[in-house]
Order: C-alpha cells, then structure tokens, then sequence
C-alpha cells in the first residue's frame, strides 16, 4: 500500500480508501470521523473544565452532533443529487455522499432542543465550537484518502493526485482541487484562531457565531474549487447560497444574542442593588 508523498507541483496519495483486514473492509472515511469527534469532544471537554462548567453533559451533546452531522448530512446530499434516494433504504444508509450544511443544521437543533430540554446553559454551545474546528479537521482526513469532493484538475501545489485506482477522482494520474483538503485546512484555521481567543469572548455564544461565520464565509470561498454541488443561481452553488444564508443569520443573530446577554446582565445588577428605605 503506497502512502502520501509531496512533489515539487502536487500532493500524491496512493492510500486505498480501504482498510482490508481479511474478509472485513473498513472506510478510512469512518474511520476518521470517528476519531475526530473524539478528537473534537477532548478539547470541548477541557475547555469546559476551564470555565468551570460540569463535562457530564457533553456526553449527550456529542451523540446529538454525531445523529445531526450523519443523518442530516446525508438527507441533504441525497436532496441535492437523489431526491427521490430519501425513500430508499439503500441510498439513504448510504456510506459515500455527506453535505456539511445540512448536517450542521441537523445538528444544531438537536443540540439547541437538547440543552433547552435539560435547562443547560448557553455557555455548552460555545464549548461545542470551541472544539468543532479540530474535530472537522482531523475527520476530513478520510475524504482526503478517497478522494471525495474533488474539483477541477490542477497543479496547484495543494491539489491531490489520488493515484489509487479505489479513489473517487475521475482519473489517478491528475490532481485535483481536494475539498477534502480545504476543509480540514479551514478547520484546522478556524480551530487555531477560536482556542486562542477562547478565554477573550467570554459572552454567551460569542464563540458560537464566531465559528459559525468562519465556517460560512471559508466554505463560501472554497466552492469555487469544487465541483459537488449543483449550480442554483448568479454563477453560485447550492452549497454557497448555503453559506450566505448561514453568514446572514449570523450577522442578525450574533448583535441580537449580545445586546440580550447585556440587557440579562443589567437587569442582574438591577436586582441585586440594594433600596434605601425612605
């Protein structure tokens, strides 16, 4: 089994998207996502601990982001490619076709109902983008392998050339523009800048529309380079419209939750000031 190699112009994996051992074959695509959500949840955990927040229901949090990212993921890919795959068993288990929006959706409202419904504070959310960056990064890695999410051939000094005959690229002797690639790159920015600014934004959510907005406008950018989803409207494609859509929430909603975390914390002071007596 050949590995990854760097030349002078591309980046070549030879990897198979595989992993055989006897009769048993394991996607490193799995594999890896797996590893990033335990990646992902250790730093979520020790950021909690730091803000002196109990870790125990992070437990429940991560089952909700896995339920969200995996089946929302799916149900929007097959919405965008196979709408009519949603009533199929065997497209809807399928292990290949995973859209990052509508899993960030999916899981989002299960987190948020989650919390709501045990009374948690706002502050678990921002724990959960605190290691979102780091886990997206490191489970990225399989699409990397496979050479999922590909887009135009290139020589760019970033594009992949997945020289095993397994990988999904159109042809094992070019490289391509790896989305695989960028994403864990955004992840791993996003990541770097959110962990060093994490005891800085310490408003509730702030760390939440952080990472929110820098998902949006680095995906927004990156699906120039590839080729994954459908084209919609004024030269853009579903998963951009997605990012606008995402970066417009985020500017209505990040001011919003601000000025009522000032107006809870004003009505705090106001109730804990003492009256004089006339």
């Amino acid at each position: 089994m050949h590995g990854a190699t760097m030349s002078t112009a591309v980046i070549t994996i030879g990897i198979d998207p595989y992993i055989h051992l006897g009769p048993l074959s394991i996607a490193w695509h799995g594999v890896t996502i797996a590893i990033g959500i335990a990646v992902g949840a250790l730093f979520a955990a020790r950021f909690a601990r730091e803000r002196g927040i109990s870790v125990e229901p992070l437990y429940g949090i991560v089952l909700m982001l896995t339920i969200g990212a995996l089946v929302g993921g799916r149900i929007f890919y097959l919405l965008e490619h196979d709408p009519g795959g949603i009533v199929r068993p065997d497209r809807l288990l399928g292990s290949h076709g995973f859209t990052f929006d509508g899993g960030v959706i999916l899981a989002v409202v299960l987190i948020v109902a989650y919390v709501l419904r045990r009374g948690l504070s706002a502050a678990y959310l921002d724990v959960v983008a605190a290691g979102l960056g780091i886990g997206i990064a490191v489970g990225r890695i399989g699409d990397i392998i496979n050479g999922e999410h590909y887009g135009p051939r290139s020589d760019f000094f970033l594009a992949v050339r997945n020289s095993n005959p397994n990988a999904l690229t159109p042809n094992p002797h070019f490289a391509y523009h790896n989305g695989g690639l960028y994403e864990s790159l955004l992840g791993l920015l996003i990541f770097a800048i959110v962990w060093s600014l994490r005891h800085r934004l310490r408003r509730p959510l702030e760390l939440t529309w952080l990472v929110m907005t820098l998902f949006a406008a680095g995906r927004l950018v990156e699906f120039f380079y590839r080729l994954d989803s459908p084209q919609l409207a004024l030269g853009l494609n579903n998963a951009q419209w997605s990012s606008i859509g995402l970066l417009v929430v985020c500017a209505v909603g990040w001011p919003l939750t601000a000025r009522l975390a000032r107006r809870h914390r004003a009505a705090q002071t106001a109730s804990k000031t003492p009256t004089i007596a006339p």
